[in-house]
């Protein structure tokens, strides 16, 4: 009897063992037609084995044309050739990423990738890394004591109120700047969302006291401002946004395509245009062109500061600092692989 259940134990586990082995039947054995099984031997960038190949070609990202963290990021490398437009070098291939969420999110999905984005939207991300620049990592501390080379600004610009028909509008506009500028709330709300503040939010007024002091009997509820320009402020935007909205009542909808798009909304001849803000955002500094077409009544300024840092997938294992050097010679074409980026680094 003890053998026949020996046995009967033994040819379950045999059926069982069999049911487990084909339960992985759609990921064939490699063959020498396909030596990576179902991988097929993918030999591109995007594949998902865990080991980093450093082997494999570097596959670069950049911000389009336009973009305030394309300019800083080149300046800060010192390649400004292509800080505006797309100046490649012969056979050097750069993807263009047309918002800071598309060049975090394409970097996440290339295991070879190399790119830059906006500090204050670093860790939104969980499929990339953020890597040293010069040996520094960014951090608010290190962009405040200028230890950290790759910083710039969060730029805004207003629309003229003279242009507006609608003064509840117009004053909605002048209250929204001044509550993002000075109230404590404003400065907790860009703090909050990753932006580096030059001004204490202790010593700041409250709103309350403010809009009593500047906006007596203000009442906006309802109104909505129209934001434009920069993609990489939308973090910071947003939470301004809530906050005001809160206090006040009055909604600022994000319209972001671009630092280059700023000033051309808020200059815009009515909402009936293409690109059209009430305030427009820049990460970057307002050009000479574009200071040629505002007027006095275009208030502009700095809400915080921000970095640009250097991304690659969380996959790579080999780099975790570069340098302004190295950057410039991979977008240059002079470094195409990882292996000798890395050889070049040290």
């Amino acid at each position: 009897m003890k053998k026949i259940l020996l046995l009967c134990s033994l040819a379950l586990t045999g059926i069982i063992g069999a049911t487990v082995v084909s339960c992985g039947g759609d990921t064939p054995n490699p063959t020498p037609d396909n030596p990576g099984g179902n991988n097929g031997g993918n030999n591109n960038n995007n594949n998902n084995d865990d080991t980093f190949d450093t082997s494999k070609n570097i596959s670069l990202y950049s911000r389009e044309s336009g973009s305030g963290t394309r300019e800083c990021f080149f300046e800060g490398i010192g390649y400004g050739d292509v800080k505006k437009d797309d100046k490649w070098n012969k056979g050097v291939t750069v993807s263009a990423q047309s918002s800071n969420g598309a060049i975090m999110s394409a970097v996440g999905s290339d295991q070879y990738a190399l790119g830059y984005c906006s500090l204050d939207s670093l860790d939104t991300v969980s499929t990339i890394k953020g890597l040293k620049f010069n040996g520094v990592e960014a951090s608010n501390e290190t962009v405040v004591d200028g230890t950290y080379g790759l910083q710039r600004n969060f730029n805004y610009v207003v629309r003229d109120s003279a242009l507006y028909t609608d003064a509840k509008k117009a004053k909605a506009k002048e209250a929204f700047e001044v509550f993002m500028t000075e109230s404590s709330e404003g400065l907790q709300a860009i703090a909050a969302q990753g932006g580096i503040l030059t001004k204490n939010v202790i010593t700041a007024k409250k709103w309350s006291e403010i809009a009593a002091e500047k906006f007596p009997g203000l009442d906006i509820d309802g109104v909505e401002l129209r934001a434009c320009g920069s993609t990489s402020v939308e973090k910071v935007l947003g939470g301004l946004a809530a906050s005001f909205e809160e206090l006040t009542g009055c909604k600022v909808s994000p319209n972001q395509s671009g630092s280059g798009d700023a000033v051309k909304g808020v200059t815009a001849s009515g909402e009936g245009a293409e690109i059209y803000g009430d305030i427009g955002f820049l990460s970057r500094e307002i050009n000479a062109e574009e200071k040629a077409s505002l007027n006095t009544n275009n208030t502009n300024g700095a809400i915080c500061k921000d970095a640009v840092v250097p991304i690659v997938n969380v996959k790579n294992t080999a780099v975790e600092n570069v340098t302004a050097d190295i950057l410039a010679k991979a977008y240059k074409g002079e470094v195409k692989t990882w292996s000798a980026f890395i050889e070049a680094i040290k």
